[in-house]
């Protein structure tokens, strides 16, 4: 062998080795770049994954809230519609009691709500059609210092009266009574339904 070929045999085993040393590096370099990105893709994959889980975790809560929410505003309404409907049954029972007892009911009402002075009570139509003899007279006999008149003239109600002492006006009609008092009612109904 020449000295030429062994300078090109020795090149040549140089760069065999350096090439496998550098095939090496470029390996260990391209597993460390591997197992860098494998470990970000499994940090990104757990970030995601807790955010998911937050995610669905809040969307549950959303959920539960909206359905406890909805099911207060139906046991809300079904509440209402009773207690609306217990003051509607209590208007109706009191409308339709007996004559007797309807205008013995319209008595304590008028003495309770009859003003100092003369005042004038006015009746539906067919309150003054049924009007039982001595009405007026009882109701007067009640008053000390006071006198209501039952006027021939209805007034434009169902139930119930009116009474008019010059520009004042004491609305009580069973509707107006039981609007008035209808706070009041509903506490006491529904203590006694819930």
């Amino acid at each position: 062998m020449t000295g030429l070929e062994k300078i090109i045999g020795k090149i040549g085993n140089d760069s065999a080795e350096k090439c496998v040393s550098i095939i090496a590096d470029a390996n260990a370099k391209a597993e460390r770049i591997l197992k860098a990105a494998q470990d970000e893709c499994e940090k990104v994959n757990e970030t995601v994954l807790a955010e998911i889980k937050t995610e669905g975790e809040r969307a549950k809560e959303l959920a539960e809230s909206a359905a406890n929410q909805k099911s207060r505003q139906t046991l809300l309404a079904a509440r209402i519609e009773a207690i609306n409907e217990a003051l509607a049954q209590a208007s109706l029972a009191i409308k339709n009691l007996p004559a007797d007892k309807y205008f013995s009911a319209l008595t304590a009402l008028a003495v309770s709500n009859a003003m100092p002075g003369s005042g004038v009570m006015r009746l539906s139509k067919g309150d003054l059609q049924r009007l039982p003899d001595g009405f007026e007279k009882n109701i007067n006999s009640k008053l000390s210092d006071r006198n209501i008149s039952v006027s021939d003239k209805p007034a434009d109600i169902s139930d119930g009266f009116i009474l008019v002492y010059g520009d004042i006006e004491i609305n009580c009609t069973v509707d107006a009574l039981i609007d008035e008092k209808r706070d009041e009612l509903k506490e006491k109904i529904c203590s006694i339904i819930f």
